[in-house]
């Protein structure tokens, strides 16, 4: 292994780790938000420490939490009337 591979294989291995580091982090977002969600966390949290997927999932969980807001915020509309 010549210095240009060793200096390859050790920007891939920077690049993993800070893809790591990043999933860990969603993974513990997706959990907490989970939990308060009452739904089961762990089908989310685990594909979440996954690097590349771990984004996409978070990501679709992020929204699928975003858009129950909206429909928690819509029923509250509709139940209200304004004077």
């Amino acid at each position: 292994m010549d210095e240009a591979e060793a200096a390859s294989a050790g920007a891939m291995i920077g690049a993993l780790f800070i893809y790591v580091v990043i999933g860990v982090i969603y993974a513990i977002i997706v959990y907490v938000v989970a939990r308060k969600r009452r739904v089961n966390p762990w089908p989310w949290t685990i594909p979440t420490l996954i690097p590349v997927l771990g984004m996409i999932v978070a990501g679709i969980f992020m929204l699928l939490s975003f858009l129950s807001v909206l429909d928690r915020l819509n029923a509250l509309e509709n139940n209200t009337t304004f004077s």
